[in-house]
């Protein structure tokens, strides 16, 4: 997509019209280019995850080596990676992993490059095959390159994802004992690779796990929009600016956010939605009304309702209520309101009060 919208900043028009929409498009446009310019032969791959201005000092190094060192000094950095992975919880096939990508996060940070190079490959390879359930089931390894394109998604031009989806399908037919510093999934989940234990690799992977991120959003949308009208170059621009403003404002209020307790007399924003789906919990459960409370229930693998509320009666038939009484909540976590079945095991095991 920016390829073309390299094209088009060129014609006067077009270029009014960028300006109109996002002052900062012309050096956004740069910023990526000169990331793949610099980093690309040696698949780093850009995302809307990563942030702008330290982007920009990766750029500036004058060496591709020392590009990658900023690089990994940013992801290493406190807080950095888990804001990021805080960002996949927006994909639901991604909540019941990130747990465990949170684990790899503290591997990461204290130095245990294997743990977390293990864990985001076969993060990515598993959400890829949800994602897109639909269709033949298959994950990120059985993919093609060319395949891992998508127009609007900054991951997948100047065959940022497309080139690592190279490395990473990678046939090796025989054992490799020198270091290595690319995602090579296959060499390295079959045990052909012994050496991927440093910072390059596991950074690498980290950046493409967070641009297949970029690509299923990319894709999903174009899966929807294929029956309606191709959007001009103006809604193009215009929803790229639009995307980048609302991850803003999230990234805003997650930086914004921290762990409290509920004020159940005067709750405020997110607590409000929070305080009402726990009374409903546990009206549900003293109700026996089981198709509500299944609904409750973390439903990673897609079971119907009627599968979710056999598996609530199994689980709270035998342990009635009579009344119930919230007496206080802490919250750990930042939720985003508006999703009603997430998380739900998460604040009910920091809800407290009395159960009759």
């Amino acid at each position: 997509m920016l390829k073309l919208l390299g094209y088009l900043v060129r014609n006067g028009e077009a270029r009014e019209t960028a300006r109109g929409i996002s002052n900062d498009l012309d050096d956004l446009i740069s910023l990526v280019d000169g990331f793949y310019r610099l980093l690309g032969p040696r698949n780093w791959v850009f995302s809307n995850a990563l942030n702008l201005e330290r982007m920009r000092k990766v750029v500036a190094m004058p060496t591709p080596e020392e590009a990658e060192r900023e690089l990994a000094a940013y992801l290493g950095e406190d807080g950095t990676l888990l804001q990021m992975v805080s960002w996949l919880n927006r994909f639901p096939d991604m909540r019941p992993r990130l747990p465990l990508l949170k684990k790899a996060v503290r591997d990461y940070l204290e130095g245990r490059y294997y743990s977390s190079v293990l864990v985001t490959v076969s993060t990515m390879d598993g959400f890829v095959n949800d994602a897109f359930r639909s269709e033949e089931r298959r994950g990120l390894h059985a993919r093609r390159p060319e395949e891992l394109h998508v127009d609007d998604c900054v991951a997948t031009v100047w065959d940022g994802l497309p080139s690592a989806q190279e490395a990473f399908t990678k046939s090796f037919y025989a054992r490799v004992d020198t270091p290595v510093y690319e995602v090579y999934r296959n060499g390295i989940m079959h045990g052909m690779i012994t050496d991927y234990d440093n910072v390059i690799v596991a950074s690498k992977a980290w950046c493409m796990l967070f641009a297949i991120g970029d690509w299923v959003d990319a894709k999903t949308i174009k899966q929807e929009n294929s029956k309606k009208e191709p959007r001009t170059p103006t809604q193009v621009l215009k929803g790229l600016s639009e995307a980048r403003n609302r991850k803003a404002d999230t990234d805003k209020k997650l930086a914004a956010w921290k762990k409290h307790r509920v004020k159940l007399e005067s709750p405020i924003g997110p607590d409000i939605e929070l305080i009402k789906d726990c009374n409903a919990f546990f009206a549900a459960w003293q109700s026996k009304n089981y198709g509500s409370l299944g609904s409750y229930l973390t439903n990673s693998d897609s079971r119907t309702p009627g599968k979710q509320a056999g598996e609530a009666k199994n689980c709270y038939h035998l342990h009635p209520i009579e009344r119930f009484e919230v007496e206080e909540i802490d919250r750990q976590a930042p939720e985003t309101s508006g999703n009603r079945c997430r998380h739900r095991s998460n604040w009910l095991t920091r809800t407290h009060g009395h159960l009759i």
